[in-house]
């Protein structure tokens, strides 16, 4: 038995679901489109950190909690093509499956129950909301608003060997490259991000070839 971690925004989805969520509310505003566009792309390729991707994005538009609600329960039309089956397989055969995001809780649970993914297994952001929806901010103690690597690291001690991370994101192979996981493969279905493809052992073009890839490491 080993553990399987998804990354969420274009691995377990085809989109960027922060992105979609603040899109929406600016989607006559086609420069603050870019805007947050060219933010979460300059975070997912490493030049910017998470938290400050994040930061500034939330600075940019200020997302309510109904909206994130919302995206969550129609989410289920982005997931990728071959990815329930996959995940019913490996929880079949005994593996432990997460998501690793940072994207927002809200957002990704729905999807992940349907997928057979429990509650406890989705490791992502939790922002602060006041009693309207509104946002009240960053949780300072959450270190998934952080990175993910300061995520991880608090809960390694609990997943079994080995672990593999999925995903199409600068911050998914700082996971491997920071030692916190035994292998990390690069999901490049949706996203093919130069400075993550260049450094990855191995690249997934689908689910069927993250299959085979999955099959050989567990």
């Amino acid at each position: 038995m080993g553990c399987v971690i998804f990354d969420f925004d274009s691995t377990l989805i085809s989109v960027e679901s922060l992105d979609e969520i603040l899109s929406s509310k600016v989607q006559s505003n086609q420069e603050l489109t870019s805007r947050l566009r060219s933010i979460t792309d300059r975070g997912m390729s490493g030049d910017l950190p998470f938290s400050e991707s994040l930061r500034l994005r939330l600075e940019l538009v200020r997302p309510v909690l109904e909206d994130v609600r919302a995206f969550g329960n129609r989410a289920h039309q982005y997931v990728t093509d071959g990815m329930p089956g996959l995940i019913a397989g490996l929880v079949r055969a005994g593996h432990d499956v997460w998501i690793m995001s940072g994207g927002l809780f809200e957002a990704i649970e729905p999807v992940a129950l349907k997928l057979g993914i429990p509650s406890s297994h989705i490791a992502a952001v939790r922002l602060q909301w006041n009693s309207d929806g509104s946002l009240s901010g960053i949780d300072p103690r959450d270190p998934f608003a952080v990175s993910k690597v300061m995520g991880a690291r608090k809960l390694a001690a609990s997943w079994p060997d080995p672990v593999v991370m999925i995903g199409d994101g600068a911050t998914d192979l700082d996971l491997y490259e920071q030692g916190v996981v035994q292998y990390f493969i690069a999901f490049a279905q949706h996203q093919a991000r130069p400075s993550v493809v260049s450094r990855a052992a191995q690249l997934a073009h689908n689910t069927d070839e993250l299959r085979l890839m999955l099959e050989a490491l567990i």
